[in-house]
């Protein structure tokens, strides 16, 4: 139900950072949040761009809109004054703007008010709108904020509930009236909604104190500050997107250049002529973006495309794929790119964005493993005298920054021995109070003791994610439990299943199974079906199994996927209380995969 209720530490829910009151009154001493760093940057370089953003019509180049930092902060104290003569402090306020200048003055013009910004998308696509509907339900925001082409459809969203406000119709001699408001360490910034999650959405509650922390982090690791441009193509409501888009660049005093997601997805040379119009130092993607600029740019020489000035090319949010590394980096080596240039990274929205990365000037590092070995979670190098040894071939994600990571057992909690894999664990300030309004999830992942030979430590977050460290670097090997990321989204199992089980009414109950397996590396990871039929794996063609499957769940959820597998009725993998193990459903895939040596068949026995 959409609708404001009143703001303070009760609509923070108790997940707010776990610090004494004198502790934070030390903080607030030595306390300066984002709106002062902005103003202080428009103060001492008021006409020094700040924000620009490309749209590609005609032009090649694209046609460029900035905004200066004088002109930022004007625009933001201007809006931030209309949300505070219209609703209490620490209300919610959705920004569905599309990607541009309008997305990060609505955000920004949030954290100057003391709102809490909830980061999303303008309803465009009909797949999308319940997601949407749902996050809203769970924010519960005081306003949406979008942009006159999107104002309807928003309206349409809201049901008439809360009011829809258009970003551009601020009237900048307003922002005399902002109240000069300065949030505290522990109060909310903004919730960061995670992609994917089964049943009710998870807005990770972001404090300003966990804004500044991690943007340090990323100023840190990516060696950012005002003489390193910016150029960024990542969606500004996802945590990358945000981080790299807005917050770092602002802090840092870059200037930041724009374009949209489409633009890129369109023509993928567009961003590379972007990093070098724009001189840029600091960019990302995820790894199918990588791939994508070498399918789609055969002859990356022939352009004229010079990409000396670019340090650091972050690949994160999916699994990172070292032939994508090695072939992205070859492609565009005669356009000065340097050998150490795209770094992985390891991150996630709980850790406000950043946990591990790659420094500037250094190389990603590759481990070839024993595959038998750490499937049973022992990291052992592969021998490569044995011609019939299975490798596993690992891309490290770099040291921690900021923070401390550990390789824990799950189940105990105890910090694995060295060389073992196990869930990754980290501590830092970075992290999330916890889950908007949601105690017992926040409980699960959050605030946990780790446990070591000789002591105990509180306040370690659980990540979800297997891996381990080596030489102190962080290598991620996957997700504990049954998310599934395909081109940097997350995707429930548990949602896909159901989607399946809504469109084939011939498949036995409870049979249907969703997995995730690795591709070749220029794909990622693939989405694997497995459907018992209640008639028998026999009656798959006639019934159409896997084109009804693929198109089901290609409408909702936006991916296809590559096999669609029919098993006779009680054939998969289960629990002793009868739900299906999909780790073992996926073991099984992939056994039947290498016994074959073929691409696998459409039906199980």
């Amino acid at each position: 139900m959409l609708g404001h209720s009143a703001p303070g530490s009760r609509a923070w829910s108790g997940t707010a950072a776990r610090a004494t009151d004198a502790a934070l009154a030390r903080a607030d001493l030595e306390w300066t949040a984002l709106p002062a760093i902005i103003q202080g940057h428009a103060g001492l370089q008021a006409d020094r761009p700040a924000l620009s953003f490309v749209t590609y019509g005609q032009a090649t180049e694209g046609t460029w809109q900035t905004l200066s930092f004088a002109e930022v902060d004007v625009r933001a104290r201007a809006l931030a004054a209309r949300l505070e003569s219209g609703f209490p402090r620490g209300g919610r306020v959705g920004v569905l703007c599309p990607q541009g200048l309008e997305y990060s003055l609505g955000l920004l013009a949030c954290l100057y008010a003391g709102m809490i910004a909830v980061p999303l998308f303008p309803p465009e696509d009909p797949r999308r709108t319940g997601q949407l509907a749902a996050v809203l339900a769970d924010a519960d925001p005081a306003c949406l904020l979008t942009t006159g082409p999107h104002a309807a459809a928003c309206r349409d969203l809201a049901g008439g509930r809360v009011p829809v406000w258009l970003v551009e119709d601020t009237d900048t001699s307003v922002a005399t009236g902002w109240s000069g408001y300065q949030a505290a360490p522990h109060e909310g910034a903004y919730l960061q909604y995670t992609s994917g999650s089964t049943g009710r959405p998870r807005g990770a509650a972001i404090t300003h104190a966990n804004l500044l922390a991690s943007t340090g982090q990323v100023i840190d690791g990516c060696g950012l500050d005002d003489s390193t441009p910016i150029a960024s193509w990542l969606p500004l409501f996802h945590d990358m997107g945000l981080s790299i888009g807005v917050l770092a660049p602002l802090t840092a005093g870059a200037h930041i250049a724009l374009m949209s997601p489409l633009a890129f997805i369109q023509r993928p040379l567009r961003w590379l002529r972007l990093l070098d119009a724009h001189r840029a130092h600091f960019s990302g993607g995820p790894n199918f973006a990588y791939d994508l600029c070498v399918g789609k740019i055969p002859d990356p020489g022939a352009l004229g495309l010079d990409l000396s000035s670019v340090r650091v090319l972050t690949n994160g949010a999916e699994p990172v794929r070292p032939g994508t590394l090695r072939r992205f980096t070859a492609a565009f080596a005669t356009s000065g790119l340097a050998p150490d240039t795209v770094k992985p990274s390891y991150g996630l929205a709980e850790a406000t964005v950043l946990v591990a990365c790659n420094r500037v000037g250094q190389q990603w590092s590759e481990l070839d493993l024993d595959t038998d070995a750490l499937a049973a979670g022992t990291v052992r190098a592969a021998d490569s005298g044995r011609p019939d040894a299975r490798v596993t071939t690992v891309v490290g994600c770099g040291l921690p920054v900021g923070q401390a990571v550990r390789a824990v057992d799950p189940d105990t909690g105890v910090e694995r021995e060295p060389g073992s894999v196990g869930e990754l664990w980290v501590r830092g300030p970075n992290v999330a109070a916890g889950y908007w309004r949601q105690r017992e999830p926040s409980a699960e992942l959050f605030d946990q003791t780790l446990k070591t030979a000789d002591r105990s430590e509180t306040g370690w977050m659980r990540t979800g994610d297997l891996g381990f460290l080596h030489d102190g670097e962080v290598f991620v090997l996957g997700r504990l439990k049954d998310i599934i990321v395909i081109h940097g989204a997350n995707h429930a199992a548990a949602d896909i299943e159901d989607t399946i089980r809504q469109a084939i009414p011939e498949a036995a109950p409870g049979g249907i199974a969703a997995v995730a397996v690795p591709g070749d590396d220029h794909e990622g990871d693939r989405l694997i079906v497995m459907v018992e039929l209640a008639a028998g794996p026999q009656s798959a063609a006639s019934i159409n199994l896997r084109r009804r499957a693929q198109m089901a769940v290609a409408e909702r959820h936006g991916v296809r996927p590559h096999d669609v597998v029919a098993a006779r009725r009680g054939s998969l993998p289960r629990t002793t209380s009868g739900k299906l193990r999909r780790s073992d459903c996926r073991a099984r895939y992939l056994n039947s995969c290498a016994a074959e040596d073929v691409e696998p068949t459409k039906e199980a026995p």
